[in-house]
């Protein structure tokens, strides 16, 4: 099922302080959509509650950090419950969570088939904000409305002898609903560093 846009056309609308016609509506719905979709792939998190089942690698746990058989640390983030969990395809309930992490409490890694190939670690869990974090939304509104007020994606126009500068990127690509470095900034705190391996969604 597609995630929904991470703002509304309400939004935008009392953003600018005006009122949409159909058209206007359907444009809106349209950018909101692929600002989202942008948020989306730049924070790589859903951002909306929803559930997900994925399979992971399991990696060994720092024996200083935990005292556990292995680890595998959930890529959704907040992680707000966690419903199943299976070893190699065996269901298990030997497990506890630490924030993002899932800590299996054992798991033999020496003997075969483990020896030559890490456990595989599926796991449904809850994630995401029940309401967007007001920051993220206020950032799909700008990158939205940016569209909206330059459509043609022009860095500067001069009209009648005065100079316009907008705010878009130095390169000289085609535009649409991109994020600037500010915004980026702005959303790097809700962005999980690297290092899950994630095999499937399911």
């Amino acid at each position: 099922m597609p995630l929904p846009p991470l703002a509304t056309v309400a939004d935008l609308a009392t953003l600018l302080g005006r009122t949409f016609t159909p058209e206007q509506e359907a444009q809106a719905q349209a950018l909101l959509e692929q600002a989202s979709a942008v948020v989306r792939a730049y924070l790589r998190q859903h951002i909306t509650r929803a559930t997900t089942t994925d399979t992971f690698t399991m990696r060994r746990a720092d024996p200083l950090l935990h005292r556990c058989g292995g680890v595998v640390t959930l890529p959704q983030r907040p992680v707000v419950g966690i419903d199943t969990v299976s070893v190699n395809e065996v269901e298990t309930s030997d497990w506890w969570q630490d924030g993002s992490d899932l800590l299996l409490r054992s798991w033999a890694w020496d003997g075969p088939p483990v020896a030559h190939r890490p456990p595989q670690v599926t796991v449904t869990y809850t994630h995401g904000w029940e309401e967007v974090p007001g920051d993220i939304k206020a950032i799909v509104l700008q990158a939205a409305n940016r569209v909206i007020v330059n459509p043609g994606g022009l860095r500067s126009e001069t009209v009648g002898g005065e100079s316009v500068t907008y705010l878009v990127p130095n390169g000289g690509e085609a535009l649409g609903v991109l994020l600037s470095e500010l915004e980026k900034r702005a959303l790097r705190r809700y962005r999980p560093a690297s290092g899950t391996v994630r095999l499937r969604s399911c």
